[in-house]
């Protein structure tokens, strides 16, 4: 029999709508002469505003308002995604309340390109009231994929599920309420638990437990995270992090994130009460941190960042394991820009944490108030660029300054008949010092206040040349660069501090095409020099990878006189510099950053790595080489380092992974810093991971150390990053 379609006003929908419509369609039709009571067969399927049904058999009474579904019953609900099978349902016909029979519910997860993931929750029996209130009699919950047996029809158990006697529902509260619940394994049930709850799947952020994490090391002994999440709204959250453990008293880390419409704040902070021992006993010390990171959008030019960080002691963020660093920051920036214009006003305040560092001499910066303005940049035209900037730099120990220095730049850049490119530069410069308790090393003398100008001229001639040649499969671009600077004597001046710390430079690929490579803004190289260079670039026409090699070197004019010997610009000729980027095959990838010294051709710096890609393994390795620092009076500022960093990433199958790292200093003898190793399996409804880490440090709280981990984390139930 054709279908017939038939169109069905309804009375009144949630008491707000009264012309709603909804369409049946099916192969057959009974009903009487006022269509009060209809009767589909076959194929049936009804379509309203907020869900779709398909049966087999369907039964309408417009009187009682109830609709009557059996065999094969299908409901897809437009309005969150989910989808119900059924044997049989009785209810109303916004399917408001309900008796269900065989239910079966996906709710759908997440999307990926290969696959959508689906919570499923069966039940024999299921009561609907108000369509917020659930209640399942012999329920089953998983997030796990039901597979079929090989060679079978019949399904699989999955991996991990929740039986109960009796699962609710409760959608405003936002709860599922398990009672008299196993969790099974592979069909096995393992744990039995007489009630527990957790969010509802329909909400994305819900208050409870994260999964928390196991650790046991030599501080500590055995210890436990417990983190707690609290929603506080649709833009604010918190997680509070009590620690526990075997050795210490309890520690609190908690946590706080809130977005604005025009930006955000995070805060993280701890304390706890302890009786510390470094060197001498400190009973009911309190110890603690705060770390507060804040980003506003004033309007489309202007934004606000400030940042408050503190630690109550050298040691404890390393030994409680609180996202750790030697530098804790806190600072104020305004910025603005307009068209090619940028102004800024900041202020920082450093707590440095690493170890032999005297603190009262680390600078406090306010205020420091900085300009960049720039004209159209056009060829064959005086492009102009002034930067400028105003610091007052405050110290408990050591010298204070105050200054304003301002920087002017006249560019000409243009193509000549030839095709080389070629910029040539003015650059004056001056600045207005204020010197406080200053140990001056130019005269030998203690200056307690001081006002000094500075101001001197530099020139600059930029000129390179590309050179193509293309083949089938690549194109080859020979690249010479070569630049002149004619500099100042008055460009280095002694008699003004350096606040940069100019003995800590040395040369590398990046800085020695910087008309300025100096760090810093005020101070400039005071030798005239030529830079040259060449870069062979190798650019495969079918994918975007660019093979690349690039040296370069400069030659001055008279030898440096105040750079320390291995600076790489200590001599007339500067070491070779040069930068690596090759892919062989799509397999390896090897990159370099070095130097050479001139004269040995030996190593001094370098920033390598290598990586190995085969299969479902990859192995990478880097390492940073550089010699020592030595400071003015040739004594060492800086050891030398030899670092290397080793990883290895094994896929072993697809829901299981190994990785392990190390990274150790190789000088006469290898000296580890630290080796990691975790296994770890994720699906998408369970995970776990192992971990063990060794770590070498020289705090004295927690020497070097074992620490296993262990995390758990069950999808939709307890979810946690493992």
């Amino acid at each position: 029999m054709g279908k017939i379609i038939l169109l069905i006003l309804l009375l009144f929908f949630n008491n707000t709508f009264s012309n709603d419509e909804i369409e049946i369609k099916a192969d057959q039709f009974t009903y009487d002469k006022n269509s009060t009571r209809i009767y589909a067969t076959g194929n049936v399927e009804i379509i309203d505003k907020f869900f779709k049904l398909n049966a087999d058999k369907v039964f309408l009474n417009n009187d009682s308002n109830v609709i009557s579904a059996s065999d094969n019953v299908k409901i897809y609900n437009k309005t969150d995604g989910t989808f119900l099978r059924a044997k049989k349902i009785v209810a109303d016909k916004n399917l408001e309340n309900a008796i269900i029979q065989d239910k079966y519910l996906y709710i759908p997860t997440s999307e990926n390109l290969v696959k959508k993931n689906y919570i499923r929750i069966a039940a024999k029996k299921v009561e609907r009231r108000d369509q917020y209130w659930e209640k399942l009699d012999n329920g089953i919950f998983t997030a796990c994929d039901i597979c079929k047996k090989e060679g079978s029809d019949k399904f699989e158990n999955p991996l991990v599920q929740v039986k109960a006697k009796k699962i609710i529902h409760d959608k405003k509260e936002q709860m599922v309420k398990f009672y008299d619940s196993y969790l099974d394994v592979k069909g096995k049930s393992i744990f039995y638990l007489p009630y527990f709850s957790v969010a509802s799947p329909l909400v994305k952020r819900k208050a409870g437990f994260i999964a928390p994490s196991y650790k046991q090391n030599y501080y500590f002994g055995f210890s436990v995270d417990i983190p707690y999440y609290i929603p506080i709204s649709d833009y604010q959250d918190v997680t509070i992090q009590p620690k526990f453990s075997q050795k210490k008293n309890p520690a609190l880390y908690i946590e706080h994130r809130k977005n604005f419409r025009n930006g955000e704040i995070i805060t993280d902070f701890s304390g706890t009460i302890e009786n510390q021992k470094v060197n001498i006993t400190k009973e009911d010390k309190k110890r603690g941190h705060i770390r507060s990171h804040s980003k506003f959008d004033i309007n489309e030019n202007t934004y606000l960042d400030l940042k408050l960080q503190r630690v109550t002691d050298r040691n404890y963020l390393n030994t409680y394991r609180y996202k750790n660093t030697d530098i804790l920051e806190t600072s104020f920036k305004l910025a603005t820009h307009h068209n090619r214009n940028f102004y800024s006003l900041e202020s920082y305040a450093i707590q440095d944490l690493r170890a032999n560092i005297i603190r009262e001499t680390k600078p406090k910066i306010f205020p420091l108030f900085k300009f960049d303005l720039n004209s159209a940049s056009q060829m064959n035209k005086i492009n102009l660029n002034t930067k400028g900037e105003f610091v007052s730099l405050h110290r408990t120990k050591g010298t204070e300054t105050n200054k304003f220095f301002i920087n002017q730049n006249l560019l000409y850049p243009t193509i000549l008949v030839d095709g080389t490119s070629a910029e040539v530069g003015i650059h004056l410069n001056a600045g207005f010092y204020n010197i406080n308790k200053y140990d001056n090393p130019a005269n030998g003398s203690f200056e307690y206040s001081k006002n000094r100008i500075n101001a001197y001229p530099v020139f600059s001639l930029k000129l390179n040349k590309p050179y193509f040649k293309s083949s089938r499969k690549y194109v080859n671009i020979i690249e010479p660069n070569i630049m002149f600077i004619k500099s100042n004597k008055k460009a280095f001046n002694r008699f003004i501090p350096d606040e940069n710390n100019i003995n800590n430079f040395q040369l590398d690929y990046f800085d020695i095409f910087n008309i300025n490579r100096l760090s810093g803004f005020d101070r400039f190289d005071s030798q005239s020099r030529v830079d040259y260079g060449i870069k062979f670039k190798k650019k495969s026409i079918n994918n975007d990878f660019v093979s690349e090699i690039s040296v370069a070197q400069s030659y001055q004019m008279e030898r440096q006189s105040y750079m320390q010997e291995n600076s790489g610009i200590s001599k007339k000729f500067s070491d070779f510099v040069g930068n690596i980027k090759i892919q062989p095959s799509s397999l390896v990838n090897i990159s370099s950053t070095f130097s050479l010294d001139q004269e040995k051709f030996s190593l001094k710096n370098a920033y390598s790595s290598l990586i190995f890609t085969v299969n479902k393994n990859q192995l990478s390795i880097s390492n940073i080489h550089s010699p020592v620092i030595l400071n003015e009076t040739g004594t060492t500022e800086i050891e030398g380092k030899n670092q290397y960093s080793i990883s290895y990433n094994h896929q072993i199958s697809e829901f299981w992974s190994f990785t392990s790292s190390t990274t150790f200093d190789k000088k006469d003898e290898i000296k580890y810093n630290n080796i990691n190793s975790k296994i770890k399996y994720e699906d998408e409804c369970v995970g776990l991971s192992f971990s063990w880490k060794r770590k070498y440090t020289h705090n004295p709280e927690d020497p070097t150390s074992n620490s296993f981990i262990f995390l758990f984390s069950l999808k939709e139930i307890m979810d946690g990053d493992i």
